[in-house]
């Protein structure tokens, strides 16, 4: 395939908000892929229209943290801290944006979580999501802090990153067009942090192993990059989320159109791994 083909424009990176915090790490994941593909960061706030259906029933009671008293929960108070928590999330954007110097936006959306964020991607974008584990390197966001630790006095583009720079980035790779722009995200993303690639080559065999792997090498080797390279029989998310996990990754690159629209799966993945996930679309 063509260079153009595998370095197609990225748009935007957009990042995927909902009550659950996000990790430090999936913010530097993000702002590290927009600033290295020269790409808008769009954070995308999900009000839960489950969690409101849930409040609008008239027999959902809520415990009262002092008077350890079941009451009438009340929907109002419900859709006051998820305007809270919108203006955190988009203060956690706002900081690393400007600490890297990125042009960003942010938007608030009502919906099912994953199919909310999904309706707001075209083409180009890259989506990324945190995750449900929360390892030994996992943190949620200070506001402020966040902003003027990487904004700091940081002479070289990976001295901006706290967490990124120490794991490696990893990528599932099986040799389509698709997987080749994904190399062409983690190669970038990697290059910006200052860190490793990983590629988890997704194939039958030793001999088909190979065959993907020399001609990644050739491209890497061309731009004076090395990766390491795990041989993967099967794409089952039990097999990607040990593979990821046994990298330390501290992202996953993911370019399986098919996996959002099975939630089971998906579901599975993001409370499998110890790493944001990064879907390419």
């Amino acid at each position: 395939m063509t260079e153009r083909e595998r370095e197609t424009k990225v748009e935007r990176i957009i990042v995927a908000f909902d009550t659950t915090p996000l990790e430090e790490v999936a913010l530097e994941a993000a702002a590290g892929l927009a600033s290295a593909l020269d790409a808008e960061l769009s954070g995308v706030y999900v009000e839960d229209v489950n969690l409101m259906r849930i409040a609008a029933l008239p027999f959902t009671r809520e415990l009262g943290l002092t008077s350890a008293a079941l009451r009438p929960f009340e929907a109002s108070g419900l859709e006051r801290a998820l305007r809270l928590q919108a203006g955190r999330s988009r203060e956690q954007l706002e900081a690393i944006a400007s600490a890297f110097n990125l042009r960003w936006s942010f938007q608030i959306v009502r919906g099912q979580v994953l199919a909310a964020v999904l309706e707001c991607v075209r083409e180009p974008d890259l989506v990324v999501f945190g995750t449900a584990a929360h390892g030994a390197t996992a943190k949620s966001v200070t506001l402020p802090a966040l902003g003027r630790a990487l904004a700091g006095e940081a002479r070289r583009p990976g001295e901006r990153f706290k967490r990124l720079n120490l794991r490696s980035i990893a990528l599932l790779f099986d040799g389509t067009p698709r997987a080749w722009r994904a190399l062409a995200a983690a190669y970038a993303l990697a290059a910006t942090a200052e860190t490793r690639l990983a590629l988890l080559v997704l194939a039958q065999g030793r001999e088909e192993f190979e065959r993907l792997r020399e001609p990644v090498r050739a491209w890497l080797n061309e731009r004076g990059a090395t990766a390491r390279f795990n041989w993967l029989r099967s794409a089952e998310i039990a097999n990607v989320v040990a593979a990821a996990n046994a990298e330390d990754a501290a992202a996953l690159l993911w370019y399986d159109r098919t996996l959002p629209q099975d939630r089971r799966r998906f579901d599975a993945l993001l409370s499998g791994l110890r790493c944001p996930l990064v879907l390419i679309n």
